[in-house]
């Protein structure tokens, strides 16, 4: 894990996987390249231990030298640790994302690695892509979260030694949409990808119908000025909030009446994972990859990717049709049969027993 410490997706997924395993009676170690933040965002069970190889933050940004240092840096941090830790071919490892595969990789310990792509498959330009792909070929296997991604994958890869499980939801009885309520919630980093922006130039016209309907965008990030600007200047500070991160989503769910994820593009969401787990009404962009698997059979309402117009119509039959809000709260038990953690935890042992792992 890159480090496990921040606010994200990935962050999330990976200390909810190793909870979910602990809890199923494994002995997990998360091990993170880099330490940005204390505490930690997200907070695995007490049995879960985590090991930062760097007691520093990454900078993504900046200065390109100091990036390449501390990125070998973490390299011989990590030989040191697998060496001290023996770390061999009976111990099931699990690198989440390129960065953390490509150290893997650059390990020597590729062939030990089940490595985990959280991101679109054409993320990146075909140069990296090739390199990715390459390193990819050498680990033990490569688990997307798409079935399409798979098969992208399968192009470059051998099929044995690939894999598609998705994200789980973790789901509460007690939390749901407030239908009478007049506040949308969205999530997510703020940055280009997750598509506020968008968002945020469909409430301009959706708040001339509907002025007494607001917005909550819960997240951190770069573009968080760039936005406020958007905001005064279209004249919607008393309809659009940059609320920041919460650790409380599901007081925020039960206070708000439908969600939106007006994502450029993705994974496999699971901001909408858990909005739909708990029954929340939603529109999201039909962007790469994942919206329009989990929307397939209800839930809310599927739009053309980046097509802000036909955005804000959604929102407004959202806003005006309250019975269909209603009816697609009960999205929520096709959402929690088929991402359930039991479900997911399964796919995992059946994947660890093709691959030899005692289990």
């Amino acid at each position: 894990m890159k480090d496990v410490s921040l606010t994200g997706g990935t962050e999330r997924v990976t200390v909810n996987l190793s909870s979910l395993f602990s809890k199923m009676g494994h002995n997990v170690t998360i091990v993170s390249y880099y330490h940005g933040k204390t505490p930690m965002t997200y907070q695995p069970s007490n049995d879960v231990k985590v090991t930062y190889l760097l007691e520093t933050k990454c900078p993504d940004k900046g200065n390109k030298l100091k990036r390449i240092r501390l990125f070998f840096k973490a390299l011989i941090k990590l030989k040191k640790y697998l060496k001290k830790e023996n770390i061999n071919k009976d111990t099931i490892i699990i690198s989440q994302n390129f960065f953390s595969n490509t150290l893997m990789w650059l390990a020597g310990n590729a062939k030990n690695t089940i490595g985990c792509e959280h991101f679109k498959y054409d993320l990146y330009s075909k140069p990296i892509s090739y390199i990715r792909c390459y390193i990819y070929s050498h680990l033990k296997c490569i688990v997307t979260l798409t079935e399409k991604d798979q098969k992208r994958f399968v192009k470059h890869i051998e099929a044995r030694k690939t894999a598609t499980i998705a994200n789980m939801v973790i789901a509460k009885d007690n939390v749901g949409p407030d239908i009478n309520s007049k506040n949308i919630i969205a999530i997510g980093r703020l940055t280009a990808q997750k598509g506020f922006d968008m968002l945020i130039k469909a409430m301009r016209v959706v708040v001339d119908k509907h002025p007494d309907w607001s917005v909550s965008i819960f997240g951190e990030g770069e573009d968080k000025d760039a936005l406020q600007k958007q905001i005064d200047n279209f004249d919607l500070k008393k309809n659009v909030f940059l609320r920041g991160y919460s650790n409380n989503l599901d007081n925020e769910f039960s206070k708000s009446s439908f969600f939106v994820l007006p994502s450029r593009f993705e994974g496999f969401p699971l901001a909408l994972i858990e909005a739909l787990g708990q029954g929340m009404p939603s529109i999201a962009f039909d962007c790469p990859e994942g919206p329009a698997q989990l929307l397939e059979n209800g839930g809310g309402i599927l739009v053309e990717k980046e097509n802000v117009p036909k955005l804000t119509e959604a929102i407004c039959y959202m806003i005006e049709h309250p019975e269909f809000r209603k009816n697609c709260i009960e999205h929520k038990n096709y959402i929690r049969q088929h991402l359930a953690p039991e479900v997911i935890y399964n796919k995992w042992i059946k994947l660890f027993q093709k691959l030899g792992y005692q289990v």
